[in-house]
């Protein structure tokens, strides 16, 4: 591999990296530059010595990654050599392969590797996990024995495993959090408790996503849950949280606000705060002045939040400086997957994106369902419509296993099983959003039912943006865009991510095994047509397991739409659609007809959108590039 070394002047994430081998290469790292990229060249004895042993492994496990597949995973491999010789730019270098090529794999089998390399005796690697769980995977999957590497969590039981001294171990493991809460307000490399034999670990890997803040976000409610128990022991505090909470509601949408600086003025810590207010038994309140004491004395924007209320946004940085060099695997960081790191990569800089490789999914069938998803569908009047859907579907094939991903804090698993026929043969595993990452144990399943989708209120996404492109409140608006882009991306992301829990993740070369996939989202979300950016090649069809009847002037319209493109019209005007329900006024129709959320949805699971896209004037057929070619 062709080294880049990057100038030690840089600052933040890209600190000063000073290299144990000559340099070959400078490349100055701005924040302005949108991104670098790897420059390839064979592969050294530890990346040669990897991707042997990795071929070996797919050899006997019958995997077979495509030309294409190899070369992005001989990138990953040749950055680690890279950070082993200290030659690596102090960069975020990110690794974007799909669920199941084999990027942990490629970790794996480097790890060996490294640790019986004579020549890099004294080097060191960390592997940030995001789940304790995927610790013990990795520690299994690498064959590592005890002396070579140590936990440091917050779990006691699983920092026992290997030597038990995270400080005089080659290899350590550690979890995400812990690195941000040990490093907080420190660089990295002042941080004993990463170190080996006194020094920085040379070869550092995050295993998925990473954003370089937390989205910072607090409604007029959650400040609310604060004012009685602070009332008693604290009255003067929590008269002023009140006032400040009045004022809020007053401020216009997307303003900027000064958070007045209440520690400073009356003398209440966070400690003291959660304390009083019993914060250990109430998660909420301790979310609320975790982002409450941080916010206070700062610029925030103000959102109107929609059902959420008003709402407060910023964010929080949480990577140390001088954690770079870095490899980051996470397949949502494909430039076609979550905006965050576009936004990173243009904004802060120091960003290497290594080869991409995206699988073909064309074996794969995505059915959508175009209907609302998100928690409240499950938890209201549309419960049993949904739960008869997806039980139908599963019904469908009685034969074989299925995965159904579903909102925790529903009652959905219950209403799905007590609607599933009791002689079928084929398993039906449940699996929470929130779990639906990081977990092996469903890649045999060929169908998957996502119920609905994980959606976060607006201002959520924005100070997500904020986050990832390093623009604070105080730093002026959010480009409308930009925090789209976001909320598409995070949308992307949580599909990847869960319907990979499935056969899909396999590969059969560049492409991934015959797999069904059934998706619930409103055709407002806007999901829909991010399927094919998702999983190129996929096929989209519509899936309609439960027919809705509208009453009123809405449900003639429907039927009028679906009965006159059934008699062979290519489209339906608008006028036309007025004309016959008797609504002449278009403000009117526009009002009770277009946006009427249930006709949305109910044309919607027909097939049919407003047509054209930019202008629409009436209602067709939606063509193949959204749902593929229908039976």
């Amino acid at each position: 591999m062709h080294a880049i070394i990057a100038d030690p002047t840089s600052s933040g994430l890209n600190a000063p990296c000073y290299p144990t081998k000559p340099v070959v290469e400078v490349v100055k790292l701005r924040r302005e530059e949108p991104s670098l990229h790897v420059l390839t060249t064979p592969a050294g004895p530890l990346a040669a010595a990897t991707t042997h042993s990795l071929r070996a492994f797919f050899d006997a496990k019958n995997h077979r990654p495509s030309p294409e597949m190899w070369n992005a995973l001989t990138a990953v491999a040749n950055t680690l050599e890279a950070m082993a010789d200290g030659r690596a730019a102090p960069a975020v270098h990110l690794a974007s392969l799909d669920p199941g090529i084999g990027k942990t794999q490629a970790v794996s089998h480097f790890t060996r590797a490294l640790l019986q390399s004579d020549a890099h005796e004294g080097v060191s690697l960390l592997v940030c996990a995001g789940r304790k769980r995927q610790i013990e995977d990795f520690i299994r999957d690498a064959g590592l024995s005890n002396a070579d590497f140590a936990v440091f969590t917050s779990d006691t039981a699983l920092n026992k495993l290997g030597t038990g001294d995270p400080r005089s171990a080659r290899v350590l493991f550690t979890t995400h959090s812990m690195v941000e809460s040990r490093c907080e307000g420190r660089p990295f490399p002042d941080v004993g408790e990463f170190h080996y034999r006194g020094r920085p670990r040379d070869v550092r890997v995050w295993d998925e996503a990473i954003v370089p803040g937390r989205a910072m976000t607090l409604s007029r409610d959650d400040v609310s849950l604060l004012l009685k128990p602070l009332r008693g022991p604290h009255p003067a505090l929590a008269a002023a949280l009140d006032r400040m909470n009045s004022e809020l509601e007053g401020v216009a949408d997307g303003s900027s606000f000064l958070v007045p600086d209440l520690v400073a003025v009356h003398g209440v810590d966070m400690t003291t705060a959660l304390n009083a207010t019993g914060a250990d038994e109430r998660p909420e309140r301790r979310e609320a002045i975790s982002s409450l004491w941080f916010l206070f004395g700062r610029v925030v924007t103000v959102r109107r939040d929609g059902k959420y209320g008003t709402t407060i946004l910023d964010y929080k940085e949480t990577l140390p400086a001088g954690l770079t060099p870095l490899l980051v695997l996470d397949a949502s960081s494909r430039e076609q997957v979550r905006a965050t790191y576009r936004l990173w990569a243009d904004h802060r800089g120091g960003v290497v994106r290594l080869p991409e490789a995206p699988k073909n999914y064309s074996p794969l069938t995505i059915h959508l369902w175009r209907r609302g998803g998100g928690k409240a569908a499950f938890r209201g009047r549309d419960r049993d419509d949904l739960a008869d859907g997806i039980a139908n579907t599963v019904n469908a094939k009685p034969d074989e296993p299925w995965l159904v991903v579903f909102h925790k804090g529903t009652d959905t698993e219950t209403a799905v099983r007590s609607r599933l026929d009791k002689v079928r043969t084929g398993d039906v595993h449940f699996l929470n959003w929130g779990a639906h990452e990081a977990t092996n144990d469903f890649a045999h399943i060929p169908n998957v039912i996502l119920a609905g989708t994980l959606f976060f209120p607006p201002s959520y996404y924005e100070a997500l943006g904020r986050a990832a492109a390093g623009k604070p409140s105080a730093a002026g608006d959010m480009p409308a865009q930009d925090i789209k882009d976001v909320e598409l991306g995070e949308h992307r992301h949580v599909i990847l991510q869960a319907l990979c829990r499935g056969a899909v993740r396999k590969c059969n070369g560049a492409s991934c095994p015959k797999v069904d996939a059934y998706i619930i989202a409103s055709s407002r979300s806007g999901i829909g047509e991010q399927l094919p950016v998702i999983f190129p090649g996929v096929n989209v069809v519509p899936w309609r397991p439960v027919q809705r009847a509208l009453k009123g002037k809405a449900g003639d319209a429907t039927r009028f739409i679906i009965d006159t493109l059934a008699d062979g019209a290519q489209s339906v005007p608008f006028s036309a659609v007025r004309q016959h329900i008797g609504v002449g006024n278009a403000a009117n129709f526009n009002r009770s007809i277009r946006h009427h959320a249930e006709f949305a949805e109910v044309i919607a699971e027909q097939g049919i959108v407003e047509w054209p896209p930019q202008r629409p004037i009436g209602f067709a057929r939606a063509y193949a590039m959204y749902f593929g070619n229908e039976n």
